[in-house]
C-alpha cells in the first residue's frame, strides 16, 4: 500500500516541490501551496462533469428523501415526509412513494433536491480558498484532505452561493480518480433575506452538511447526504434533519 500510495504521490512532488512528508499511522501531513489545492479541485469539477453524463446514459437509482424535525437536543421529534423516486435514463425522475405526516400521499409531485453536487462545487470555486492539509486513508484508499473557507470581499448571487461565502469544511478527493469521498461543510456565519427596517423574513443559522460518495461498476454515485438545518421565516422557527439517501443502483440493458 505504502508503495502504491508513493506512486499517486510522486506526479504532484515534481510539479510543485512537495516539502517533506511524515507518515503518522494512516495519515500524512504535507505543505502545499494554495493554489494547489484550487488546481485539484478544477479537475473534481472536469472528472464530475463526465461522470455524471456516464451515470445519467448508464444507470438507474432509487433516491430516498426524508425530513425529520429535530428537538433542542437534536433529537428527532417526527418525521414530516419521506419520499421514494426512482431515477431512470437520461435523469427522469418518477415518485414511487409519498408518505406525509405518516398518511401515503397519492400524485405527490417530486421535491427538487437542495444538494446538487456541481452547483456546490461552482461556487466554491467563485468564492473559496482550497488548502491540502494532509492525505488520509479512507477504506484502504489514500485521499486528499482540502480545508476550504470563503475567501474574504467576494460578492454571492443567489442562496447557494451566499450559504457558501459563509460556510467552511473539508473535502476528502480520491487521489487515483480524483472524485469526492467525503464532504463536511459548516456554516460559520448566519444568512437572511427579504427583510425590511432591520426585520428579515427569513433567517439561516445553521446549515450543516455531510456528503458521501461511492463506486458502482466504474461509475462514480452518491451514497448519501444530510443536511442539518435551523431557519426562522417569518419569525416562526424550524430545526430540521433532511436526509437523501441512494440505493438500487443497476446499469441499463
Amino acid at each position: 500500500m505504502e508503495k502504491r500510495f508513493f506512486l499517486y504521490l510522486a506526479p504532484i512532488c515534481l510539479v510543485i516541490g512537495l516539502a517533506p512528508l511524515v507518515l503518522l499511522g494512516q495519515t500524512t501531513s504535507i505543505q502545499i501551496p494554495p493554489s494547489i489545492g484550487e488546481f485539484i479541485i478544477r479537475i473534481v469539477i472536469t472528472r464530475a462533469i463526465e461522470n455524471n453524463n456516464i451515470k445519467r446514459e448508464k444507470l438507474t437509482y432509487k433516491r430516498v428523501y426524508t425530513v425529520e424535525n429535530l428537538n433542542d437536543n437534536e433529537q428527532v421529534a417526527d418525521t414530516e415526509r419521506q419520499e421514494t423516486i426512482l431515477i431512470e435514463k437520461n435523469g427522469i425522475e418518477r415518485m414511487i412513494e409519498s408518505i406525509r405526516n405518516g398518511k401515503l400521499v397519492k400524485n405527490s409531485r417530486v421535491s427538487a433536491s437542495r444538494f446538487e453536487l456541481l452547483k456546490v462545487l461552482e461556487a466554491m470555486i467563485m468564492l473559496d480558498d482550497f488548502a491540502i492539509i494532509r492525505i488520509e486513508f479512507l477504506d484502504g484508499r489514500p485521499c486528499y484532505v482540502i480545508f476550504f473557507k470563503p475567501r474574504p470581499g467576494q460578492k454571492a448571487n443567489g442562496d447557494v452561493e451566499e450559504i457558501i461565502a459563509r460556510s467552511e469544511g473539508e473535502i476528502y478527493i480520491d487521489i487515483e480518480k480524483f472524485y469526492i469521498r467525503k464532504l463536511s461543510a459548516r456554516m460559520i456565519r448566519p444568512y437572511a433575506r427579504g427583510g425590511i427596517l432591520g426585520w428579515s423574513i427569513f433567517n439561516l443559522t445553521r446549515a450543516n452538511i455531510e456528503m458521501l460518495q461511492e463506486e458502482f461498476e466504474g461509475i462514480i454515485v452518491m451514497g448519501s447526504v444530510l443536511i442539518i438545518d435551523k431557519y426562522s421565516l417569518f419569525g416562526i422557527e424550524t430545526f430540521e434533519k433532511q436526509t437523501y439517501t441512494y440505493k438500487d443502483y443497476q446499469q441499463i440493458q
